[in-house]
């Protein structure tokens, strides 16, 4: 059971819903997208990962107490950047695999001389 008297979870859990918004936009805008479902679920595993390492860091998931110094507002900026930034890095990373294993969805078709 989380006991979270300083906030720390919930500015954790309020870095990654907005963090994934970010992290779709930018990924959409990037690159271009064929597979729209690997991308979101990219996307969404890349920013999970990222809220349980913060969690793991600064809140209450390993330890029993919070990191000195920890406040929520720094937790939920912290937990913005890196949620974001993970989740575009795994959305991208995800669509580049997905490109690999289906290259011929991806590949542009040949112009036909005459």
């Amino acid at each position: 059971m989380i006991v979270d008297n300083q906030g720390i979870f919930l500015a954790d859990l309020f870095g990654l819903i907005l963090s994934l918004p970010i992290a779709l936009f930018l990924a959409f805008w990037m690159s271009a997208v064929k597979r729209r479902r690997v991308v979101v679920f990219g996307a969404f595993v890349g920013s999970f990962i990222g809220f349980l390492v913060i969690l793991g860091w600064v809140g209450t998931l390993i330890y029993d107490t919070v990191l000195p110094g920890a406040n929520p507002g720094s937790t939920f900026f912290g937990s913005l950047l890196i949620n974001s930034a993970l989740g575009l890095v795994f959305a991208i990373l995800s669509d580049l695999v997905v490109a690999r294993l289906t290259a011929p969805d991806y590949r542009r078709p040949a112009p036909i001389h005459e």
